[in-house]
């Protein structure tokens, strides 16, 4: 499978945000499913971080045409996607690529790519970091749903573990198959 990590690229989040965030690395890759990230610093990178201390293959998607023209690359990727379609162009392909994702700390990028995710019905379990947008979505949600539509439930997690189990119990029920523990 292919699992996406969204959150932020910012480099002064509490620590045990950037461990959650290599934890949930290392879970993916233990499972022999890629990690997708933005390409960036921060979330990003702690997770691929993780993915590749358990021999994980990471992607990264990179807004620009040359990795040198990137300030905010993050470390740890194998695989990088040249979209060249900027910031906000670069998440419909990181989207699209994945089975379903997990959110840790974030702003309005990874609201974006929570809403996108959402109207494609892909799964998606957050885990909160106070005062960024994986702990803030809550409070507006309307009964778990982004939206009047109600498309699919937005799932939130206390940890790594938690959050991994509950993204692959949900991609298994929409897939009809029991999820690898």
């Amino acid at each position: 499978m292919q699992i996406g990590v969204f959150g932020s690229w910012d480099q002064d989040l509490k620590g045990e945000a950037y461990e959650t965030a290599e934890r949930v690395g290392e879970l993916i890759a233990a499972r022999g499913d890629v990690l997708f990230t933005g390409g960036s610093t921060g979330i990003m990178e702690a997770a691929m971080r993780g993915a590749k201390r358990m021999n994980g293959l990471t992607v990264g998607m990179i807004p620009v045409e040359r990795k040198e023209d990137y300030k905010f690359m993050g470390n740890h990727i194998d695989i990088h996607i040249m979209t060249g379609m900027g910031e906000f162009g670069k998440l419909a392909p990181l989207v699209n690529s994945v089975d379903g994702a997990i959110a840790i700390g974030g702003g309005a990028g990874t609201l974006m790519e929570i809403s996108m995710a959402y109207l494609q019905d892909k799964p998606i379990v957050a885990i909160p970091v106070g005062g960024y947008l994986s702990d803030r979505i809550r409070s507006f949600l309307m009964d778990g749903h982004l939206d009047h539509r109600k498309i699919q439930r937005l799932h939130f997690a206390d940890d790594a573990a938690e959050a991994v189990r509950v993204l692959y119990d949900e991609i298994g029920q929409r897939l009809g198959v029991t999820a690898r523990r």
